[in-house]
């Protein structure tokens, strides 16, 4: 398979999308990744060997139960070192008929606020190299089934205050914020 994609690479534009979500082994077992950090490792590293032209985007999400900032920045941090060349970030939400809206409701963990959310994302955005693509900010879970957090079920209300968060911090200007508002 990787061997097809090398070849396509050299005519088009190829990007493989791992869903990786956290380089904390505790949390990925807790939702049940099903595979270690080094079997991440291994499937980037194989898939730049096969063509250095395929695009590699990792799939990354904060707040997962029980993690804390550094948590999640060590994720970024991780995902970086292994050779990622672009990042999807979006944060946990919990959907109804799903295991997390059981321990929601039990009083488990807590999903994040949207300030909160946004300055760990902000304190992301500074430590990612400028040649990381980001191909997502925020995320948002079905509104039917959305659970928590409620913030994000408008997407226009919250690209309009994570990029007034993004401007007023000095996190991103310029030609970088048109860059950050694409992946918005």
């Amino acid at each position: 398979i990787l061997s097809f994609f090398a070849s396509l690479s050299e005519k088009t534009f190829v990007s493989i999308e791992l869903g990786f979500q956290t380089s904390n082994e505790l949390s990925a077992a807790y939702i049940r990744r099903a595979y270690t950090d080094d079997v991440y490792d291994d499937a980037v590293r194989r898939i730049k060997k096969a063509s250095a032209n395929i695009h590699v985007v990792t799939h990354i999400i904060f707040g997962l139960p029980g993690e804390t900032e550094c948590d999640m920045l060590e994720t970024v941090r991780y995902c970086v070192r292994a050779g990622t060349d672009g990042l999807k970030i979006s944060l946990l939400h919990v959907l109804a008929g799903t295991p997390l809206e059981t321990d929601y409701y039990a009083g488990k963990f807590k999903t994040m606020e949207m300030q909160e959310y946004f300055t760990v994302l902000g304190k992301a955005l500074q430590i990612i190299p400028s040649g990381i693509v980001m191909h997502r900010l925020t995320g948002d879970g079905a509104k039917k089934l959305l659970i928590s957090p409620i913030w994000t079920a408008s997407k226009k209300s919250v690209y309009n205050k994570m990029t007034s968060y993004l401007r007023e911090n000095h996190i991103v200007q310029g030609e970088k914020m048109c860059e950050v508002s694409s992946a918005l």
